[in-house]
């Protein structure tokens, strides 16, 4: 019998992968890299074909994903949070935290507090576009018995949660959306919360249960979004979606 192996870029991805959601606030590329023995652009290579973005960009995400967490679950000071998380300065953690999640960093804590106290209810923010894609919603069993969870669908310009979204739209208890095609973002994502979710899960979910076409849309199309719960392989959530609810 033929032993079983493995796709060494899949053994490189992983290997790199453990490190950097090990030691994100330390590490850069190059350090990746090394690690694994590939120069830093073979590396990077790699590694955007199999996630969809950089691994610097990865690793911003993961620097994000540790902000936020620190930012809503403390209290110390903007700039002690962005230095924790590994940025040299304030502002360019500031400038970093508003590009990948929306909001500045103080304002993440602002919005935690006005959606403990009102939640966002369904709402749309749909840019026009020419033709319609059915998004056909499939949570896992048990996931919301009562059918009322709160589902994000929008456009991205890359297959990652990153950002906020160019276009979307907040549902609850409809099992298929219709948005319009929106060019320069042809990524279609989602992103779950059950009805009775607190602010610290709709901010930074500990389990987030997302969906990622696999492939850009750019012609009408009938497709499923499958959430689930993300692999180890999937950057971080980060856009501050309920930032989006302007009512």
């Amino acid at each position: 019998m033929t032993p079983l192996t493995m796709d060494p870029a899949a053994t490189i991805l992983a290997s790199a992968l453990a490190l950097a959601q090990e030691r994100p606030t330390e590490l850069h590329v190059a350090d990746l890299a090394d690690h694994v023995g590939y120069s830093p652009f073979h590396f990077s290579r790699i590694f955007a074909k199999h996630t969809g973005i950089g691994p610097g960009q990865y690793l911003i995400a993961l620097r994000i994903d540790a902000a936020k967490r620190l930012l809503l679950g403390g209290d110390d000071a903007v700039v002690d949070v962005g230095a924790a998380a590994g940025f040299d300065s304030l502002s360019s953690f500031t400038r970093r935290f508003r590009a990948t999640v929306g909001v500045p960093p103080a304002q993440l804590r602002r919005l935690a507090h006005r959606i403990s106290d009102k939640p966002p209810r369904p709402f749309a923010l749909l840019q026009p576009g020419s033709g319609l894609v059915h998004a056909d919603i499939e949570l896992p069993p048990g996931f919301s018995p009562r059918g009322d969870a709160s589902i994000w669908v929008g456009w991205y310009p890359h297959p990652a949660p990153i950002g906020l979204p160019r276009s979307g739209l907040l549902i609850s208890g409809t099992p298929t959306v219709q948005l319009p095609l929106c060019p320069g973002a042809p990524f279609l994502l989602g992103f779950a919360v059950p009805s009775q979710a607190d602010a610290l899960d709709q901010l930074v979910p500990s389990s987030p249960m997302v969906a990622v076409h696999p492939g850009p849309i750019t012609q009408p199309a009938r497709v499923a979004l499958d959430f689930s719960v993300p692999t180890s392989t999937r950057p971080p959530l980060l856009s501050a979606l309920p930032s989006l609810c302007t009512r």
